[in-house]
């Protein structure tokens, strides 16, 4: 999956951290710190891509370093840059075979029941929470 550089403008007059993305315009977020603004662009850039797929726009090529740094209206003096990568996109659906107990699989699905969610609905979600790899923008 792409990364792409996020430009990181530090606090104005109290301010937030700003997030802008040079390869994406109008991709844009912030934070009270630099880790919630990293954070935050995280979200943006994963939604923003997300968005231009379902549009069926084209996905601009991230730049590399070299590029970006070289171009002072991608990287304005006092501002940080910082590689972010999006969540994943979902993508093909696989079959598989796994072996897990008896006992907390029936809790599984019995919570995925509760939940209005398949089996497999319901261990995709836990996944993605365990891992913090959500698809969600």
């Amino acid at each position: 999956m792409n990364s792409y550089f996020a430009i990181l403008h530090p606090p104005e007059g109290g301010s937030s951290w700003g997030v802008t993305f040079p390869d994406l315009p109008g991709c844009v977020s912030a934070g009270d710190s630099f880790e919630d603004a990293v954070h935050a662009g995280r979200e943006a850039l994963s939604g923003h891509l997300a968005a231009l797929r379902d549009d069926g726009d084209p996905v601009p090529p991230p730049r590399t370093w070299a590029a970006i740094s070289a171009d002072p209206e991608a990287l304005p003096a006092g501002a940080l840059a910082q590689l972010v990568t999006p969540r994943r996109v979902p993508g093909e659906r696989l079959r598989i075979n796994i072996t897990i107990d008896k006992g907390l699989l029936r809790v599984a699905d019995e919570a995925a029941e509760a939940a209005g969610l398949t089996r497999s609905g319901f261990i995709e979600r836990a996944l993605e929470a365990a891992t913090g790899d959500g698809t969600g923008a």
